[in-house]
């Protein structure tokens, strides 16, 4: 997705370590209440989906020309509901909106307004998702922070792709992802079964439905839909691997789990709530996501730093900026490309790549 974010900063625990080990609850209790709720949000992001073809005022294109639907703000607005604020340490989603009403009907988003039938869905939808939000116990991740992709794919979502989308929860504790889930709300064809996995390696606990029909025999690299950089494309002959195409970060995870992708690699792009919940589940099945960067430089595996911040806290010096990464998105566009800096960067885009592979194995990087 793209690179306009925004950040809720929850209030800070006051407990003690003592207290906090004495209301220690399973993560794995936080990804079966977040099972559930994909599940009922999925109905609503069927509902918008279906009617995005005969309805574009659903949708709205950003400054840097990636997408932005309503059920982006409304999928986010109750995954923040489902995990209340009084419960974690913070939390950071992708979608910013000034002028949310999800106080009465007609809902709305930014001048977007849900259809009746649309209104109703979401009412419906919203009300399962509180009930969710009580089952979350009041003390026991208040040192967790939570990451949120609500539509992983939103191009995707808004040109007949859906299939190819995913919602993308993931949790963290001191800086890293400690589980996650990522599930893709629309199926592949109309009644199709859904397929998610979710994941918490330090539980040994991975929950999912995957799609295993069409795994490619060939060794392939997953990439996005659209073009991928010169970097990329000589990965791919120096490999020998083909080329699979396919949008969305947590999509490429489920991908790489499914066997139809040897390995996802990434020079430019994505951000870090499209990368926490995806690394959470491929390291809970055995996987691994990791700085591209690093890899390279000395075959070593490093995750990116999950936390809120006005800087980036994983720079690249070597990076270029674009129009996805800029805080300035007239800066992005400049030819030559400037480098990134802590000043110019946003504080979520990953600058230092990404490699993401089902198993721990080498490749042949150079």
């Amino acid at each position: 997705m793209g690179t306009v974010w925004i950040c809720g900063k929850y209030r800070k625990s006051s407990m003690s370590s003592e207290k906090k080990s004495r209301v220690e609850r399973p993560l794995t209790e936080l990804l079966k209440i977040s099972e559930k709720g994909c599940f009922e949000m999925s109905k609503f992001v069927q509902d918008v989906y279906k009617r995005l073809n005969e309805d574009r005022k659903l949708m709205k294109e950003k400054s840097d020309n990636s997408f932005f639907t309503i059920a982006d703000a409304l999928v986010q607005v109750m995954v923040r509901t489902m995990f209340p604020s009084d419960k974690f340490e913070e939390f950071c989603g992708e979608e910013s909106s000034s002028n949310i009403n999800i106080e009465k009907a007609p809902y709305s988003v930014d001048g977007m307004e849900l259809p009746t039938d649309l209104s109703e869905s979401f009412a419906k939808t919203f009300a399962e998702i509180k009930k969710l939000a009580k089952l979350v116990d009041a003390e026991a991740y208040k040192e967790l922070g939570v990451f949120v992709d609500p539509i992983d794919g939103t191009k995707e979502f808004c040109t007949g792709l859906g299939s190819q989308c995913s919602i993308c929860i993931g949790f963290t504790r001191d800086k890293l992802p400690v589980a996650g889930i990522v599930f893709r709300p629309i199926p592949l064809e109309e009644g199709g079964k859904l397929t998610y996995m979710a994941g918490c390696k330090q539980e040994g606990y991975t929950n999912g439905v995957l799609d295993y029909s069409d795994g490619k025999a060939q060794e392939s690299l997953l990439t996005s839909n659209g073009g991928i950089t010169k970097f990329t494309e000589a990965l791919i002959e120096e490999l020998g691997f083909v080329r699979y195409k396919a949008g969305g970060c947590g999509n490429k995870m489920l991908l790489l789990l499914e066997g139809k992708g040897t390995a996802y690699i990434q020079d430019r792009g994505v951000s870090r709530w499209d990368t926490c919940a995806a690394q959470a589940v491929i390291e809970a099945t055995g996987g691994v996501l990791s700085k591209l960067t690093t890899v390279q430089s000395n075959r070593s595996i490093e995750s990116y730093q999950y936390k809120i911040s006005d800087v980036n806290m994983d720079l690249n010096p070597e990076a270029y900026l674009t129009k996805y990464n800029a805080k300035d998105k007239e800066m992005g566009r400049i030819k030559p490309a400037p480098k990134v800096t802590g000043e110019n960067v946003l504080p979520y885009s990953n600058v230092c790549g990404l490699f993401a592979l089902k198993v721990d194995i080498p490749l042949p990087l150079t």
